[in-house]
Parts: structure tokens; sequence; C-alpha cells
């Protein structure tokens, strides 16, 4: 009731005010009844996060979380006695890995009963494995409470902020060490036998391509795929889905997947530089074959077409528009005005990255002829919307002939 009375007001400082009088009172309260400062602070936020307001007091006090979250790491810098590491040296680097190695063995098991894979469980392990920050508020809590002596909650003090300073090497060594074994692994296994040759070949079968693959197989166009994702393909194999291992960027393989006879390459993998790798081994040795790309960006874009692309798919374009003209109808327009927008849109865009590409090195032109586009994409969809008859939207063109 009194935050809902506040709201009343509508002025935000008013409703700051309020929230950081309620922590200082809570935590006066603990305080004066032989409890922690930092209890009553707590149990302060607990109070607010269950409130309706809680998403605008969050807004209000964001300034403030800054601000004390720095004085907090301030204070407890400067209650670090580095004079124990030059007195006890052995102790605390006991502590320290003794610290790291129960919490990465610990979260290691975790990340094993909630199955991930070894690489993510690796990097969730050695990530994790510091102390957190709340064991200085448990340590300062316990010490102004004679739970622990100086003696023992100062170094442990030390011990925490040196493992959270070894995280940084930790990451490290996961990283140079641990994951390349992991890619290793993967990259060592044989490509398999490809025993067909098909129209149609698809490098990458993830999210995008096995779209692209369903909807031809769906209208009964065969295609050979090629995925390098062991987890990948032996799920796709279960559904009964035909899939080979192997890099599209080999010759050998493209060779056994019928490149010379094969009509389309669709390029699906969602790694740009490979991408760009295999297009242009392609143009190269294939040159009559056509090659369509999914792109991760317009710069990715502009790349593939350089090395010989002949059309660019853009992966979140399709999808962006769709919402776009979902949002158009619930605003009100009909949905032959959001759909034509939509394709308007479309046709626009696709004219302009062949457009912006060639002034792609020349940046100043670049940027000079983008702004113009944006200009007349607006005044295009304007006129449209007022010269468009609604009759004489169809929607439809007639089919190119298909070749068995």
């Amino acid at each position: 009731p009194l935050f809902r009375f506040i709201a009343a007001t509508r002025l935000r400082e008013i409703f700051t005010a309020a929230a950081l009088l309620l922590v200082v009172g809570v935590t006066l309260a603990m305080q004066s009844v032989g409890l922690s400062p930092a209890l009553g602070t707590f149990l302060s936020g607990v109070v607010l996060a269950e409130s309706e307001y809680r998403h605008e007091l969050e807004t209000d006090i964001e300034p403030f979380k800054g601000l004390l979250l720095g004085l907090f790491f301030i204070s407890v810098g400067a209650s670090i006695d580095f004079e124990l590491l030059h007195q006890q040296p052995g102790l605390i680097a006991g502590l320290v890995a003794t610290l790291v190695l129960v919490k990465m063995i610990l979260l290691f098991i975790l990340g094993r009963v909630f199955k991930l894979a070894h690489p993510e469980n690796f990097l969730f392990s050695f990530a994790l494995a510091q102390g957190g920050e709340f064991a200085f508020v448990l340590f300062s809590f316990a010490t102004q409470n004679q739970v622990l002596g100086p003696e023992v909650a100062n170094p442990l003090v030390v011990v925490v902020a040196l493992s959270m300073a070894v995280t940084p090497l930790l990451m490290i060594i996961d990283e140079k060490l641990i994951q390349p074994r992991f890619a290793t692994a993967k990259e060592s296994r044989e490509a398999d036998v490809i025993d067909e040759e098909n129209p149609v070949i698809i490098a990458g079968f993830g999210r995008f391509g096995h779209i692209v693959g369903r909807l031809l197989k769906a209208n009964g166009v065969s295609t050979t795929v090629l995925d390098l994702d062991p987890e990948q393909i032996d799920t796709l194999r279960r559904f009964g889905l035909k899939v080979f291992y192997g890099d599209a960027g080999r010759l050998d393989l493209l060779h056994a997947a019928g490149a010379e006879k094969a009509k389309l390459l669709l390029l699906a993998i969602d790694d740009p530089e490979h991408a760009n790798q295999i297009a242009t081994q392609v143009r190269h040795h294939y040159p009559h074959l056509e090659i369509l790309a999914r792109a991760s960006s317009l710069h990715h874009s502009y790349e593939l077409l350089h090395v010989g692309v002949d059309q660019v798919f853009r992966e979140t374009l399709d999808s962006a528009l769709d919402m776009g003209v979902e949002s158009l109808r619930r605003l009100g327009f009909r949905s032959y005005q959001a759909h034509r927008a939509a394709r308007l849109f479309k046709r626009h865009e696709t004219q302009t990255v062949r457009e912006l590409y060639e002034l792609w090195e020349d940046k100043s032109a670049y940027y000079e002829r983008a702004g113009e586009r944006v200009t007349e994409l607006e005044q295009l969809l304007q006129e449209d919307e007022r010269d468009f008859p609604e009759s004489a939207d169809h929607a439809w063109e007639a089919p190119p002939p298909r070749e068995d």
C-alpha cells in the first residue's frame, strides 16, 4: 500500500527515497536487536523484490548499485591483510588450491548430473571455481558476532580474494589446454563414405540448413547433406535423416558428393570464415555450381559476394520481416498492406545489398549511398500505400519450368 500511494504521486525521486529509507530502516531495526546490518539489507532486498513495483525500483536505484558495489569492493580490498601472504605463504596457497579444487570437482559433478557436454562442463567448472563475494559479508558478520576470530577470518578473506585473482588463469588453461582437446577429438573422426550423388549439396544442417533441407525433401528434391557436428548428425539419423559427416571444404568429399554434376550448393554453416573458405574453393574448382549462402550479417553478405556466391540470404531477415508484418497487422494495417510492404522492403533490401557491395571498399561513398537508400525506401513505401489499389494485390506469379 505504501508504494502504491507513492506511485500515485508520479514522482520518481520520492519512489527512490522511499526504497532507500526502507533499506536503512530495516537495517537499523536489525542492528537494534543485535543482528547484522548486512542481514537487514538483505531482508530489505527480499521485501522489495516481492513488490509489484520491483522493475521500476530496479531502474530507479540502478545508479546507486554501481556506486555502492564499487564502495563494497574498495572496503573489501582495504580489509585484506596481504602481510599474511608473506608470513604464511604455504598455508594460504594450500587453502586457495583446496578451495578451487574442491569447488571445481563439485561443479563438475553437478554438470554431469545435469548432462552438460564435456566442453561446457569444463568451462562451467573452471569459470565458477573461485570463492564468492558473499563470503566477505559472511566473514565480516562472523567476526562482528565473535563466531570467528580475526586470526581465522583474515586468512580466509585473503584466500577468497586470491581465488578470484586466479580465475583468469583458470580460464586461460581451459581455453588453451582443455577445449582444444575436444575440438581435436571432433576433427579426428573419419569422414563418412558418401555413396550418393544428388542435384543439391547442403553444407551444414543445423538450425538454418535443416529447414531448407526439409522443404526440398518435402517437394521431392534429393539432397546430399554434409555436416561437421557429430552430435547433430547422430540426432538427425535417429529421426531417419541421411546426413554425412564431413567438411564441405574438402575437395575430395565434394567430388564424392557429385559436385561435378550437381546444380546447387547450399552453404548453411554458422562459421562465417569457414563459409567464405568453402565458397572460394567451390567457385574456383566447380565454377558451374550455383552457390546460395547463409550470411550471418550484412558485412558477411559482402564477403560472400566478393568470393563469388550467387545469392546470399541473411539468416534473420525473413523472421524479422514476419514479426514486422504481424506488428503492422496488430496496429490496424490490413493484411495485404502489411505483406506487400514486407515484400517491397525485402526487394529493396536485396537490391541495396547488391548496390552497396560495389561501394563496399569506398567507405565515404558507401555510407552516403546507404543513407540515400534508407530515404528511398521510406518514399517507396509511402508512394505504394498511396497509389496501390487493394484489388490489385494478388501476390501470385507463374512458376518457372521445372527440370526433373
